[in-house]
């Protein structure tokens, strides 16, 4: 019980929130697409039905049922596969929802501990890095290691490249390094797509082989089966399309999620380094990022009271 409650405290943090919806949507996508080619292929099995009850060459409901069941049994069947494969995909969404998240949960991490007056050094991920965020809160790091140091707010200069930024960027680099990771990703599961269309195309020509009997050997029935071929090819396709721009669409989604964000922990850096002590982070609308933010506060609250102490000290 005690171990229940500790797991939904953890989804009620806003980041682990964030990692559970995003994992979820990685599921409902590959739901969909799944649910989606069932629901063609299962068009197919009724045109299939009506096509040989129409030349009397096969029972109408003998066919049927054996139709139905036969789906539905390719569904029972793979069930325990289906259930691992979803599992994989929720865990995959989290894990690229922590990506986008950790660059903010480094600044977070460094500032809570740096707060509590900890010895800790700021390394960001090399990988998972937001370039503008990245560089700029490593050059800000070191300029309040030093004023700690000193116990005063010195006066610092703003590298020529950071000032000329008045807005939020687009992180070339990273969105890249992340778009071919979701493409991976993407391929992997058109390949799970894939099989379950080979599988029940199988089942399908099987049950009508076996339920027609020899009528469906004849020269028109065999024709009608083999040129089904191009109709699951498209299929494939379908669903090929259908989940790439599903994925694409949601990459650029997540992305969004934290863009605004990053711009508003460079400027409150920038703010802050050039004379503005007041200045914090405020985040609306990036609900998953708030505690790192929040961390991040309190350092810069920690630091404006260090030098403000020691000032007053020295009156």
């Amino acid at each position: 019980m005690k171990t229940l409650l500790n797991k939904w405290k953890l989804f009620q943090n806003e980041d682990s929130r964030f990692l559970l919806l995003t994992g979820l949507k990685f599921v409902g996508i590959f739901t969909f697409v799944a649910l989606f080619v069932y629901y063609l292929v299962w068009i197919v099995a009724s045109l299939n039905s009506v096509y040989f009850e129409a030349r009397d060459l096969g029972k109408s409901i003998e066919l049927r049922e054996a139709l139905t069941d036969s789906l539905l049994s390719v569904v029972v069947d793979k069930l325990p596969l289906g259930l691992v494969l979803l599992i994989m995909i929720f865990f995959a969404g989290v894990y690229f929802g922590k990506i986008l998240l950790r660059p903010f949960e480094v600044i977070g991490n460094y500032s809570a501990k740096s707060s509590e007056g900890e010895s800790v050094e700021y390394n960001p991920d090399l990988f998972s890095d937001y370039k503008l965020l990245t560089r700029f809160s490593e050059f800000f790091f070191r300029y309040l290691e030093e004023c700690k140091k000193e116990k005063r707010l010195k006066d610092a200069t703003i590298p020529p490249t950071f000032t000329r930024i008045h807005g939020p960027t687009f992180e070339r680099v990273f969105f890249f390094h992340f778009l071919l990771l979701i493409l991976i990703f993407t391929i992997i599961t058109v390949f799970a797509v894939v099989y379950i269309i080979a599988e029940l195309r199988s089942q399908l020509f099987t049950i009508l082989l076996n339920t027609t009997g020899k009528a469906a050997s004849e020269q028109a029935s065999l024709f009608f089966l083999e040129n089904q071929s191009f109709i699951f090819e498209s299929i494939i396709w379908i669903s090929v399309i259908l989940m790439i721009i599903s994925y694409l669409t949601l990459a650029f989604h997540l992305y969004g999620k934290v863009s605004g964000a990053i711009f508003a922990f460079f400027s409150t850096m920038r703010s802050f380094m050039k004379g503005n002590r007041n200045a914090r982070v405020h985040l609306i609308g990036y609900a998953q990022i708030r505690p790192h933010g929040r961390a991040f506060n309190k350092y810069l609250d920690y630091i404006e009271r260090l030098c403000e102490n020691n000032e007053n000290k020295g009156n």
